[in-house]
């Protein structure tokens, strides 16, 4: 792949000079080492910080990408399996139709539990008290039927079983077999640290929507609901993205032959891809797959409620991450995305 950077970095700053975007980050991994690492504008609305490389943006949905991996890498290691019954790991969740729901059916979004009761925001820091709500909820849909994307929910749904299958939190092992072995505990964290904090980029939104509510919040940011409230760097992100696929600083997170598994479409028969080019919902096993039928699976990872993505790729050993602190209306669609991936010569991702 032909990379011009200066075409990149030119790309971005016309972005952050005209007010399109606030600040944001790009880095690039081939090969399991790093290509591109650029950074443009600033970390809040204020404009008086300019974003570093060791900015930390809030990543929201990009966090799902990582707990799919650490379900994989149990699976891996013969501690969990996807056709084991939920239940099993959880037995209170074993009920008012949850009966049989089995663990690829979360990894799938397809359990049907993609709901929550109305609440306060603040109430999701409380690990407990949101898996006491999800073992008593009851599937809005039949389980293993239609795909319905897991949006919040999707933190206890995995967390929780990963928890009572390991006695210990997803939290602890994404750390300790994921962010500490790569070399990237200090930017990317589920649950900020002061210091990380003082490096975060704040959301720059024209109304107070539920992005900067959960972002202003130090219980939310604290901590850890995996499914939204990651943040993290932009190298960071991309370097986690190459280990998918390629040995990166030695480490490889998973198996090519999980990845080949995790990266195929898993939908119902009966539930077919709408007819929408900006409909992005296209789930393997806990990876969003992109594009059109001719390139899902080529590229796969996440996208997040800001436009922050990371991604990865087994052609060419390739992996990217961009992150931004900009809510813009137009979300999935991000005009920006795509101009770097055109300049890149790669399909755009909308998710």
């Amino acid at each position: 792949m032909d990379i011009d950077i200066k075409k990149l970095q030119q790309i971005m700053d016309e972005a952050t000079e005209s007010g399109e975007e606030c600040g944001c980050q790009l880095a690039i991994f081939q090969h399991g080492k790093p290509v591109v690492s650029l950074v443009s504008g600033y970390t809040s609305a204020d404009r008086t910080e300019k974003v570093t490389e060791r900015t930390m943006f809030p990543l929201f949905s990009c966090g799902k990408n990582v707990m799919a991996t650490m379900v994989h890498r149990l699976v891996e290691q013969g501690i969990m399996d996807y056709e084991a019954r939920v239940a099993d790991y959880w037995p209170e969740f074993g009920c008012n139709g949850k009966e049989d729901i089995r663990l690829w059916h979360l990894l799938s979004h397809r359990s049907g539990l993609y709901q929550l009761p109305p609440m306060d925001h603040d109430r999701q820091a409380d690990w407990d008290y949101m898996c006491k709500i999800i073992a008593q909820a009851v599937p809005a849909v039949k389980p293993g039927t239609a795909s319905h994307y897991q949006s919040l929910s999707h933190a206890w749904l995995l967390g929780e079983p990963v928890r009572r299958a390991t006695g210990r939190s997803m939290q602890q092992l994404i750390r300790e077999q994921i962010f500490q072995p790569l070399g990237i505990d200090d930017d990317f964290a589920f649950g900020t640290t002061e210091d990380q904090d003082r490096r975060r980029a704040r959301v720059d939104s024209e109304q107070d929507d539920w992005r900067m509510i959960v972002t202003e919040s130090p219980a939310i940011r604290h901590g850890f609901i995996p499914s939204y409230n990651g943040y993290g760097s932009a190298f960071a992100l991309a370097k986690y993205c190459s280990a998918l696929v390629v040995p990166t600083d030695g480490i490889q997170l998973l198996k090519k032959s999980t990845v080949d598994k995790a990266i195929k479409l898993c939908r119902h028969p009966d539930d077919p891809i709408p007819d929408d080019i900006n409909y992005w919902p296209k789930f393997g096993l806990g990876y969003a797959l992109c594009g059109e039928p001719e390139f899902r699976g080529r590229f796969f990872g996440h996208g997040g409620a800001l436009g922050s993505e990371g991604c990865s790729s087994q052609i060419g050993e390739f992996s990217l991450a961009f992150t931004k602190n900009k809510n813009l209306a137009s979300h999935p669609v991000h005009p920006v995305r795509n101009r770097i991936s055109a300049a890149l010569g790669i399909p755009c991702r909308i998710w």
